[in-house]
């Protein structure tokens, strides 16, 4: 594949980046239009980053994955029947291409499996996997067509993992210790594990320097956390600098420099995200990278080098360099961000085309619901504005990025102020439009698709039509069959409590189903380990026991797909579907 530029042919999909250790190359997975997902191999040794796809003879799953090691070449971990994992090492042909040699280096039993880029002369990747026992067994991968070998069986849980030195020997990893986590150290020469000194009970480490020996860390305090810095192997306790702790919005540390001179931030606020420089020696703050879009929660700084990972509403995810000449690039449909009036104060979103204009208008809802809307590349979104639908993505009410008061506005109010924000929005839209225009319609997942369906339930006339991917029925419902980090979360945020205080009375769809009406789409995959698929099985068998003038229901089960079905092998199959429904034709794919 070429260098990436400013214009992105057909629809794609990136996802999982990954970075070698020393930030030579990177790699994702990737897939075009109808061809299922494959490793795309960046090589950053350049000016420029330039990408290749491999095609691999059987595709991959969003299951899968993917590092680089800093010869160039991809250690593939893939998920197999029974719960083994494969490794393999997929080397790309010399003379470029899409072709490769691939080496089944182990067939690795047991669940937990996960690949640490590695760094070190010898050790390409680190393999951890967790063991019967609970603990977790370190396996060294060399880069070459050989076995992995075996360096390390910890007792207890391993996560993360930040390399503390230039050699490659230890590494940073951190401890499950009740509520919260330590930080140990890992010695790959002798397998044993210590405590990572000077740190306080509640710090624990984000990103190291290798060469400079500085060490990033965050301390728990109520309400948040805050940013420190302190030496590997120095007795000063950590220092946390005001400046760095008082930026406004949404921080995510990405990547400090090899000399531990200068640390990398991603800032969100709204809908925006932006790169900041902070000089770690004498304090101030630059900006960096491109200007518009959102900046990807990972990073690489080599040899002076910063690449991050970019993404634009017409620019799917993609490396970019700071400083450097592709830090930009335009897409092909406009999209940008919006206030709209709302019933308790401004609502932002992301909007694509003129929704006063088109001939039709979607209301797209994030899941979560602590979740939101960015200005980032989206493949559907993409589709409709390319074929003229409009799109507005709100951040309502529960989104994160505008305050601890606009995030927690539903907290035991599931289906309350969100709705209610969902609502305005509709009817300003149609307001907006000429009297003869089609109505807004609906679409959303997960938590948005919940939502949606509230939304078409509250106001039937207000909406033409709604589609929907991986929907639940009510919060208790949700609790009832849900996974454990799901209840954790309906727990935390008040999902089971109900709303008796309006005319809709409780969220609870199975209820409300007579109250839909119009076209109705629900995909949903069928092995969802987060909503059960049985919510929209139980849903499709309440509409078809609705009265006449209910809703006209397509149901689409899809097959070996999860929670997001439009990242499966069938991916571009569900798009062509939910863009040929909003587009109110019939599907060219059953």
């Amino acid at each position: 594949m070429s260098a990436v530029t400013g214009t992105v042919a057909g629809t794609m999909l990136r996802l999982s980046f990954r970075f070698s250790g020393l930030g030579r190359y990177a790699v994702c997975l990737t897939a075009e239009g109808r061809r299922p997902l494959a490793p795309e191999l960046w090589d950053l040794t350049g000016a420029r980053p330039r990408s290749r796809v491999l095609r691999l003879w059987d595709g991959e799953s969003p299951a899968s994955t993917a590092v680089p090691t800093d010869d160039g070449a991809i250690l593939l971990s893939r998920a197999g029947t029974g719960g083994t994992h494969r490794l393999l090492l997929v080397v790309p042909d010399p003379a470029g291409g899409a072709g490769s040699s691939v080496h089944d280096l182990a067939a690795v039993p047991g669940g937990g499996l996960r690949l640490v880029a590695g760094r070190g002369a010898g050790t390409a990747a680190l393999a951890f996997r967790t063991t019967q026992a609970g603990g977790t067994a370190v396996w060294r991968l060399s880069g070459r067509a050989e076995p992995p070998e075996l360096v390390a069986d910890v007792p207890g849980p391993l996560a993360g993992g930040v390399w503390l030195d230039a050699s490659g020997r230890l590494l940073a990893v951190a401890v499950p210790s009740g509520p919260r986590t330590r930080t140990v150290v890992l010695d790959l020469s002798d397998g044993t594990v210590t405590p990572l000194p000077g740190l306080e009970r509640r710090e624990h480490l984000l990103l190291a320097a290798p060469e400079g020996g500085v060490l990033l860390t965050a301390r728990e305090t109520r309400g948040g956390h805050r940013l420190g810095i302190r030496g590997r192997d120095a007795d000063a306790p950590t220092a946390f600098p005001e400046e760095l702790n008082a930026v406004e919005g949404a921080v995510t540390p990405l990547a400090v420099d090899p000399a531990g001179r200068r640390l990398a931030l991603a800032v969100t606020s709204g809908v925006r995200s932006h790169a900041l420089l902070y000089d770690l020696a004498e304090g101030g703050m630059q900006e960096a990278g491109p200007a518009t879009g959102t900046i990807l929660p990972m990073a690489a700084w080599n040899a002076g080098t910063l690449r991050l990972v970019h993404s634009a509403p017409g620019l799917p995810p993609h490396v970019v360099t700071v400083p450097g000449p592709d830090g930009g690039g335009t897409g092909r449909a406009h999209a940008g961000a919006r206030r709209f009036d709302g019933p308790a104060g401004p609502v932002e979103a992301v909007v694509y085309g003129d929704p006063a204009a088109a001939v039709r208008v979607v209301v797209a809802l994030h899941g979560g619901p602590e979740s939101a809307w960015r200005l980032a590349y989206d493949p559907l979104f993409q589709r409709l504005a390319d074929e003229g639908v409009a799109v507005v993505a709100p951040n309502q009410r529960g989104s994160t990025g505008y305050g601890p008061v606009h995030r927690d506005a539903i907290r035991g109010a599931w289906g309350g102020p969100d709705l209610a924000d969902v609502l305005h929005l509709g009817r300003t839209l149609t307001n907006s439009r000429r009297p003869d225009a089609t109505p807004p319609m609906l679409y959303g997942v997960s938590y948005g698709a919940h939502l949606a369906l509230l939304a078409s339930a509250a106001e039937p006339g207000l909406w033409s039509r709604a589609a929907v991917v991986a929907p639940f029925l009510s919060g208790r419902e949700l609790y009832a069959d849900g996974p454990p980090l799901v209840r954790n979360m309906l727990d935390r945020l008040g999902g089971r409590a109900e709303i008796e205080d309006d005319d809709l009375g409780p969220r609870d769809l199975i209820r409300l189903a007579d109250r839909l009406r119009g076209p109705l789409l629900v995909v949903h995959g069928e092995r969802d380990a987060t909503i059960p698929v049985g919510h929209s099985r139980r849903l499709r068998d309440r509409l078809a026991r609705a009265g006449p003038g209910g809703a006209e229901l397509t149901y689409v089960e899809v097959p070996g797909a999860g929670h997001d079905p439009l990242t499966g092998p069938d991916g571009h199959l569900v798009l062509d579907r939910l863009v040929a429904f909003l587009q109110c034709r019939s599907p060219r794919h059953p």
